[in-house]
């Protein structure tokens, strides 16, 4: 594909992309304008990013990671048990 045929193809996503945005920004929650929602989505606000909930560290107990640990031994052992073989 020619430079100028990406371009093309470029800009009319970027076009199809805008209008999807302003399509989403008409129908912004209530207490926000359209035009007020429009910029933050394309600006990524701070306050966006803060606004997502914590996600909890997953804790696993000292057996739970013996556990997994044995098990990716035993599949690294059959890999290599199967590439010995061949």
């Amino acid at each position: 594909m020619s430079i100028t045929g990406a371009i093309a193809e470029l800009n009319k996503e970027i076009e199809r992309l805008t209008k999807i945005r302003d399509s989403l920004a008409q129908v912004a929650p209530t207490g926000t304008s359209a035009k007020t929602a429009s910029s933050a989505s394309t600006k990524g606000s701070a306050s966006a990013k803060t606004a997502a909930p914590v996600r909890k560290k997953r804790v696993l107990s000292a057996a739970a990671r013996k556990k997994i640990s044995e098990a990716n031994k035993a599949r690294w052992a059959r890999i290599r048990g199967a590439k010995a073989a061949k």
